[in-house]
């Protein structure tokens, strides 16, 4: 009965992942930002390497502010900037990400990796590249662990047309955040709400490609499935949920 539920979630969860579109998992506070990280591939890695702890409205619409304080948003040209000088530009910003201190020295990070390794031209990140140097790349940037770095990948593969190996697959896992996490853990295939069981939980759900569980475990988490008021009648997951809403 069990291993029955575990196959109807995965493939509920792979059907609406295949229906998300890809703006829809980059949720720029007005169209014109959305587009620009859609469209921009140093703009999307920008915003990626940020997305720390700060609402991903705001996430993925500081490219497009910045773009609009500096007249540009050209890696060369960012490298070439001071931290002190980003810092400027971070405390102009309508609104900071929440770690602002340390989002200088991100933003030339990845400015400098992209110019100098790969002649600024960010998307060369990814071209013919295995998902795990992808990986590395981001995980090279300061303040981008592996949840970032992996979240990343995902969304490359999901947005800007390229498709990983099937043998990078099986370790490319999920981003745990709030609301990954939340949602493996009421539909009742995660122990715990902790970010190791939700990893461990899709690893187990869906071998050969974890990380293709995270977009719809993520539009979940923020459509439906909230912390404090779960809208269980309306959620796509409702006839294979455990609905453990008690302590998550």
């Amino acid at each position: 009965m069990v291993e029955t539920t575990h196959k109807a979630i995965v493939a509920r969860l792979l059907d609406l992942n295949r229906r998300i579109e890809h703006g829809v998992l980059l949720p720029a506070l007005f169209p014109a930002a959305t587009d620009f990280v859609q469209t921009d591939p140093f703009a999307f890695c920008l915003a990626a390497c940020l997305d720390r702890g700060t609402k991903a409205e705001i996430i993925w619409t500081i490219p497009y502010w910045i773009r609009q304080d500096l007249g540009h948003l050209d890696p060369n040209l960012i490298a070439r900037m001071s931290l002190e000088q980003l810092g400027d530009v971070v405390s102009r910003l309508p609104k900071r990400p929440r770690y602002y201190n340390a989002a200088p020295r991100t933003i030339h990070e990845i400015s400098v990796i992209v110019a100098r390794q790969f002649g600024g031209k960010a998307e060369l990140i990814w071209q013919d590249t295995p998902a795990w140097q992808v990986q590395r790349t981001f995980e090279g940037v300061y303040g981008v662990g592996p949840g970032i770095a992996s979240m990343a990948v995902l969304l490359i593969e999901k947005g800007f047309g390229v498709r990983f190996s099937d043998l990078d697959h099986p370790r490319m896992d999920i981003k745990p955040d709030v609301h990954t996490v939340r949602v493996l853990y009421r539909l009742g295939v995660a122990e715990a709400p902790t970010e190791a069981d939700a990893l461990s939980a899709a690893r187990a759900l869906h071998p050969e490609y974890p990380g293709e569980l995270d977009g719809a475990l993520w539009h979940i988490g923020r459509t439906w499935c909230s912390a404090l008021a779960p809208a269980c009648l309306q959620c796509e997951m409702r006839d294979v949920c455990s609905k453990r809403t008690g302590s998550a």
